[in-house]
């Protein structure tokens, strides 16, 4: 069935065009031939209002007039109880009789005479169907489905299949940095003899990887390798900044010397060096930087990943990192942002002093202004790292204003007890085509999201996955697995 048509048809028919997926009744009401007649039409339905079982009165309920279905786009929270639930339902005055037939719940069975008892309660566990009698005799019948979800929306799911070993020439690798080159994961290893190796999988989804031995010109800071938009950058030991190929293995050393290396900003890296006995900021190619001497509290070592956002407030894009370790050796908890000139602190506090954590670049949810759906929009994670005493961080911080504030992660958004602490570990947010049937879809919507599209009764979204790799454990070894974590709602089918 065109799924444009169909749309344009339920419309005409008085669906709220909100919740689209009107194709997706099932094969029984499919095979029924339902005639919506004026006055007989359910013009508004609802559920009542319970302090003891919060959410019900906030849940927006669809009324399919085409195929006689009532439902509720956007599921209830996960553990609502619909066995006791009184229900508030609107349709013309010259309806004389509705009954509300339950069978197969968990409660109750039987049949309720609406009209008569508006406020008794009715069990949404098993099948339930409103039957209305016009006053000239016709009558029409809906189903009335009450979805509540099976898994919490809001969680990050890191189990079930969502680790796997990262690949190298030999056993127990020593150090690792994992970046992303045209958009396929790369990852350099330093081996357990020393030598170097490459890792470039032939997708984002961690297929087919190829290992290549390197010969490097110079002896690496594997945790500086950096990419930009064409090519690769490194310290070596001695400070050195070297220009590489996206395959690893042409190497140009530069003329600069760094302290450090920051993270890529444009198709710029930006870093420390040390001048007149002074450390001050870098830009290699020099775009224009503001090369002042490092203010007091700007961390050496041990920052976040370098992040850059671009929106339609800012002139250029802004990057930032979180943490690390002032010249004092004292910790951090301070948010740098760097706009292509200047550096600025954009944030303190709200999240512990940390050095090694990651910054993650992801996605929630909340309730459009009418309350019928739930919109996507950035956010920022926080989560790794260690504070001065060696105490592992295993909390998830968020920022939902672009690392102006950061607060505590919901219970629903903390690591689960399987993955371990871990200290500079890298990540990567990939999209991944997911698909649904739009015949079974409308049992299962998330939110509406952007990277939609149908095809002939398909829909396929991206779904963002986060992926951790390696980083360092608490006994001092360092991981050799990716972790993958997805939140749950961004897997529903969206709605359209």
């Amino acid at each position: 069935m065109n799924t444009k048509s169909t749309f344009s048809l339920r419309l005409a028919a008085g669906i709220i065009a909100t919740v689209a997926l009107l194709s997706s009744c099932n094969k029984d009401s499919d095979t029924e031939t339902f005639v919506p007649a004026g006055n007989l039409a359910v013009t508004a339905f609802s559920l009542s209002a319970d302090i003891d079982n919060p959410g019900l009165d906030s849940a927006y309920f669809a009324i399919d007039l085409n195929h006689g279905i009532i439902f509720n786009a956007d599921s209830l929270r996960k553990g609502t109880r619909i066995n006791k639930v009184v229900p508030k339902i609107t349709f013309n005055s010259t309806v004389k009789t509705a009954t509300i037939e339950m069978t197969g719940g968990t409660t109750r069975e039987g049949t309720v005479d609406f009209q008569a008892n508006p406020t008794d309660s009715i069990d949404f566990t098993g099948s339930v169907v409103l039957h209305i009698t016009g006053d000239d005799d016709r009558q029409i019948s809906y189903r009335i489905k009450v979805n509540v979800h099976k898994e919490t929306p809001d969680t990050l799911v890191w189990g079930e299949l969502a680790h796997k070993d990262i690949v190298s020439r030999l056993p127990n690798p020593k150090s690792m940095k994992t970046i992303s080159v045209g958009a396929r994961p790369a990852m350099l290893v330093e081996e357990s003899d020393g030598t170097y190796s490459s890792v470039v999988y032939a997708s984002a989804e961690l297929d087919n990887p190829v290992v290549t031995s390197l010969t490097l010109p110079f002896s690496p800071r594997v945790r500086t390798l950096t990419a930009t938009d064409s090519k690769l950058l490194m310290l070596a030991d001695d400070g050195t900044l070297w220009e590489g190929s996206p395959n690893f293995r042409a190497w140009t050393a530069t003329s600069e010397t760094w302290d450090n290396l920051i993270g890529a900003y444009g198709n710029s890296v930006v870093g420390i060096r040390t001048a007149g006995g002074n450390r001050v900021f870098a830009q290699y190619p020099d775009n224009g930087i503001n090369a002042r001497t490092l203010p007091a509290g700007f961390p050496l070592e041990g920052f976040s990943n370098f992040v850059t956002l671009s929106n339609k407030w800012t002139l250029s894009p802004v990057a930032f990192f979180t943490g690390g370790v002032k010249s004092d050796g004292t910790y951090s908890d301070a948010t740098w942002a760097f706009d292509g000139t200047e550096w600025i602190i954009l944030s303190e506090g709200g999240i512990p002093a940390l050095s090694g954590a990651s910054l993650i670049p992801y996605y929630n949810f909340r309730p459009s202004a009418d309350g019928k759906s739930m919109i996507e929009y950035p956010v920022w994670m926080l989560l790794g790292g260690a504070d001065k005493s060696g105490n592992f961080n295993r909390t998830v911080y968020v920022s939902y204003d672009n690392a102006v504030n950061w607060t505590t992660g919901t219970r629903s958004l903390q690591l689960p007890a399987e993955l371990p602490g871990l200290i500079n570990c890298d990540n990567l947010v990939v999209n991944f085509e997911k698909q649904a049937d739009l015949s079974a879809g409308w049992t299962r919507h998330g939110a509406t999201r952007a990277n939609y599209w149908v095809n002939d009764g398909t829909i396929y979204w991206e779904c963002p996955y986060i992926f951790l790799f390696g980083g360092r454990m608490a006994d001092g070894n360092l991981s050799t697995r990716v972790w993958r974590g997805v939140l749950n709602r961004l897997t529903f089918t969206p709605i359209i």
